[in-house]
């Protein structure tokens, strides 16, 4: 084997089997938005029919993301019926679509450090907790992730370069990440003026080059909701010119990302800080983009870990560049104990071990109620740390705990172990604890209940609702690309 090759096969190979081992050993879901909103999405594409949330009955979100997922979940329900097979597909295919972010830090180490340099920052991105723990997971954020840290890479490339050879693949994947995730609009923006400068020429190249991806995403839009980037503007409309999304969700304080980015990395935090500092010395567009994502997301009211994910994507490669610089002649003790105390941190924060198994007592309780096939769940409790996990079923429909008056009754009910409203006829069959999490008191068990029944009837149902803003009820449209009305479409 080529040495100078060796560190990049190495910390490609591991960052795979890490990411693989924990996407298929350890199921697990990360936000809501993944299940209802892509999965679930993709699911109704493929099956024909499942829950609508009420982002695709007002056109909010972008169908792009689950037209990819429901390639792969069309390829696995080809040779099999269940739909968990296109689910571990999905995981497979996503943990792959994250090595290119290992692929550019072994690569940046090596372009400043050489071969221990491609070593430090390739195995770094490939262990670090963050990293593998939302590579499998299709979300706006990992995705853009993915090639927001690619397109930097490119970016850096050109710097002091006369010639254009990455320029039009830069300015692609800068476009193609903005179409996915627009909140990273002024990191993207900060990366196009780093890469184009003052040279008239690369403007000329770059921007038509990056709205191609950003023109399909509008099409998309229109073909979808019959409007051009309905899913950007919409984004925009109600959750800050109507205020529709922020009084309905909570509001965390300025500190929110701070605070949380402590409790994920503990003592580890300080470390990266200092190391990150040092890697923004060698690469600057990668650490202002870092600083510009988190306080971009900062002036926003409704906050959530994973919306910076971009940024931690790219302080960890820059942490790995600056620990090379640091180890640089430095004895094997002295490199030990700094890579220590950047990586111990994160592998002992409470967060961590909440997320591996997040949402894993779900997926049993409701794979095995899929199992049975049933025709319709009513699902009467969920919470924080017990989602339902519909993209499991092929057929069923759901409803909450009320039934339409002659309508069709639900023949599965889900529900808290100590309720005592489920009617007669119906036994239960098996339970399981909420997802643990740390200095919260664990709510009752979640069950299921089932009845004989020989075929699924025809009939309404009322549809289940997992939240629903009350103004959002005034912009509703219709899903061109099922042909229904949204709110209808269950």
């Amino acid at each position: 084997m080529n040495c100078r090759t060796s560190p990049l096969t190495v910390s490609l190979g591991t960052a795979l089997g890490i990411r693989l081992f924990f996407a298929l050993v350890f199921p697990n879901y990360y936000a809501p938005d993944e299940v209802f909103q892509y999965l679930e999405q993709a699911h109704r594409l493929v099956f024909g029919q499942g829950y609508v949330p009420w982002e695709f009955q007002v056109g909010l979100r972008s169908w792009a993301i689950p037209l990819l997922l429901a390639g792969p979940m069309a390829l696995a329900h080809w040779f099999t019926p269940a739909p968990q097979a296109g689910l571990v597909l999905i995981r497979i295919l996503l943990c792959l679509a994250a090595l290119p972010i290992v692929w550019c830090a072994t690569k940046w180490g090596e372009r400043w450090y050489g071969r221990q340099g491609a070593w430090i920052a390739g195995m770094l991105a490939a262990l670090w907790p963050d990293l593998w723990l939302m590579a499998p997971h299709p979300l706006e954020e990992v995705l853009a992730a993915d090639i927001f840290v690619p397109a930097l890479y490119l970016v850096e490339a050109c710097r002091g370069r006369g010639d254009l050879r990455h320029v039009g693949w830069a300015g692609f994947l800068l476009g193609l990440t903005f179409a996915l995730r627009e909140q990273l609009g002024p990191a993207i923006m900060l990366a196009g003026i780093y890469l184009c400068g003052r040279s008239p020429r690369r403007w000329l190249l770059a921007v038509p080059v990056a709205a191609l991806p950003v023109l399909g995403a509008g099409l998309l839009d229109w073909y979808t909701w019959g409007q051009m980037f309905r899913s950007f503007w919409m984004n925009i409309d109600l959750n800050i010119i109507h205020s529709v999304v922020s009084q309905y969700f909570d509001s965390e304080p300025p500190a929110y990302y701070l605070l949380n980015l402590l409790y994920d990395w503990l003592w580890g935090a300080a470390f990266m800080v200092c190391f990150a500092w040092l890697g923004a010395r060698k690469l600057p567009v990668m650490g202002l983009a870092a600083l510009v994502i988190i306080a971009v997301h900062t002036a926003v009211a409704h906050k959530e870990l994973r919306y910076i994910f971009p940024a931690v994507a790219l302080l960890v490669p820059l942490a790995g560049v600056g620990l090379a610089g640091l180890c640089a002649n430095r004895t094997l003790l002295q490199k030990t104990l700094l890579t220590a105390g950047l990586l111990t941190g994160p592998y002992m924060s409470p967060l961590l071990y909440m997320m591996v198994p997040w949402q894993g007592h779900a997926i049993h309780l409701y794979a095995e109620l899929a199992a049975r096939h049933p025709c319709v769940v009513s699902i009467r409790t969920w919470n924080r740390g017990f989602w339902p996990i519909l993209p499991l079923f092929t057929d069923t429909r759901f409803t909450g705990p009320e039934t339409v008056p002659g309508g069709v009754q639900p023949d599965a009910i889900v529900a808290a172990a100590d309720t005592s409203a489920i009617p007669a006829g119906f036994t239960r069959q098996s339970c399981a604890p909420e997802s643990w999490i740390p200095f919260h008191q664990r709510q009752p068990d979640v069950c299921f209940w089932t009845r004989p029944v020989t075929t699924c009837p025809a009939g309404a149902v009322i549809p289940f609702v997992l939240v629903y803003p009350p103004g959002a009820r005034d912009y509703v449209i219709r899903d061109r690309l099922t042909d229904a009305p949204s709110a209808l479409a269950q």
